[in-house]
Order: C-alpha cells, then sequence, then structure tokens
C-alpha cells in the first residue's frame, strides 16, 4: 500500500489531525477496534480519507477533515471515545496528537512509463 493516498483531495481550510504513536506491533484487540473505527470515520460527514505509515513500534497516523466541526463531532463520538480510552490503558506507549488547518497543499505521483512495467 502506499504512504499517499491519491484519493484524498484537501483545500485550504480542511484540517489534519495527525496522530503520532509508540505501540507494539498487534498488541491483542487493537486491530478490531482500529477496523471498526476506520469503518464508523469513513461515514461520518466531513470526513476525506487518511494517510498512515508504521514503522515497527513507531507510528504516524493522519486523517483529513472538511471544517472543524467535522473533526469535534468524530471527537465526540462514542466509540472513537472508547477507542481512546483503551489504548491509553492498554496498546499506546506514548502518543501526541496535533490538529492542523490546511492552508496549502500540493500533490504529485510520477506517471509510469508502459516501457517500465
Amino acid at each position: 500500500m502506499s504512504v499517499v493516498d491519491d484519493a484524498v483531495k484537501l483545500e485550504p481550510g480542511n484540517y489534519a489531525s495527525l496522530f503520532i504513536s509508540e505501540r507494539p506491533l498487534d498488541p491483542p484487540g487493537y486491530g478490531v477496534v482500529m477496523n471498526e473505527m476506520m469503518s464508523a470515520a469513513e461515514q461520518m460527514e466531513g470526513y476525506l480519507g487518511f494517510e498512515s505509515l508504521r514503522d515497527g513500534e513507531d507510528g504516524i497516523f493522519i486523517s483529513y477533515w472538511k471544517d472543524a466541526s467535522s473533526v469535534e463531532a468524530w471527537a465526540a463520538h462514542a466509540g472513537h471515545r472508547m477507542a481512546k480510552s483503551r489504548g491509553t490503558a492498554e496498546w499506546y506507549g506514548a502518543f501526541r496528537s496535533v490538529l492542523c488547518k490546511v492552508e496549502r497543499t500540493t500533490w504529485f505521483r510520477r506517471a509510469v512509463s508502459p516501457a517500465a512495467k
């Protein structure tokens, strides 16, 4: 899977929620809850997508949102609050959460020539 999700389209005024974490690779229960939360986020009004990268226990997960009210609705979501609670109690050794307003974005993907395939 590519780190850069070509389907994510951002505009100034959107929001990026960065979640930088340290956790074991596959803690008990984590995968099920993560899948449930991704399904729930995808149903939320204002959800634009995500990009993530994990290197062993270190990871960065960035979710994108249309506006501040979308971010607030996700923060208030009961399942998300439960997942965050389990995260601090069971899974994460450390994390940082940062919310950023998008002011500018650029995107690039090199085209693959037919000869290179």
